[in-house]
């Protein structure tokens, strides 16, 4: 009876110890400034709303100003650390983007046809977020986003996100023509660059840097 009172009193006191470590390092990671992913923020604690106004597209690429706009709206209302506001006059600060240019280029070439297997779409953005009242918040010259399709079936990377997230399956794949993936796939790389690039953004300008 003794033996059992002695083991019961000795698994109070791991017990016991277990949370007190566990509630010292949940201390000491708060002191340290550790946050959940999408929860902080390097913005100055007075900036809480964020103005969007439509991407400049300088690019010959049609259609991608609103597709960027719309994508930078989703990515920074998808955590709720900053509002994301429809007027300057309510925001503390404003971020404007610039699409330099959307180019296309050969990835890899089959034989000595150069009949062209893989295609890479890459789109250069500029950007900077500004207090409404002028001072500078955060800015890039210069940002690159990239993805590479498939213009042949056997270049597909069927287990890439940016494949799982198109419209087509591995299944679909076989029955269709060159030209058929080609196309499909062509339809799905300006919305990835665009959710792309405005990650990053984010990332660049409001995240913490971890």
């Amino acid at each position: 009876m003794l033996s059992k009172v002695i083991r019961v009193v000795a698994l109070g006191d791991r017990v016991r110890r277990s949370f007190f470590f566990s509630l010292m390092a949940c201390v000491t990671l708060s002191a340290c400034g550790y946050t959940l992913q999408g929860s902080g923020s390097v913005l100055p604690p007075d900036v809480k709303s964020i103005y969007i106004p439509q991407v400049q597209n300088n690019s010959t690429e049609l259609g991608l100003a609103e597709i960027m706009t719309e994508a930078l709206r989703e990515q920074f209302e998808a955590y709720g650390v900053v509002a994301v506001v429809d007027k300057q006059s309510q925001a503390d600060a404003v971020l404007n983007v610039r699409i330099n240019n959307v180019s296309r280029n050969t990835r890899t070439v089959l034989g000595g046809n150069d009949t062209a297997i893989q295609m890479e779409t890459i789109m250069v953005l500029a950007g900077e977020l500004r207090r409404t009242t002028g001072p500078l918040l955060w800015r890039s010259e210069m940002m690159r986003v990239s993805q590479g399709i498939g213009t042949a079936k056997s270049a597909v990377v069927t287990s890439s996100a940016s494949f799982a997230s198109g419209s087509i399956s591995s299944s679909d794949l076989g029955k269709l023509s060159a030209r058929e993936v080609t196309r499909s796939q062509e339809r799905e790389v300006i919305p990835n660059l665009a959710a792309e690039a405005a990650r990053k953004i984010y990332d660049a300008s409001v995240a913490p840097d971890f």
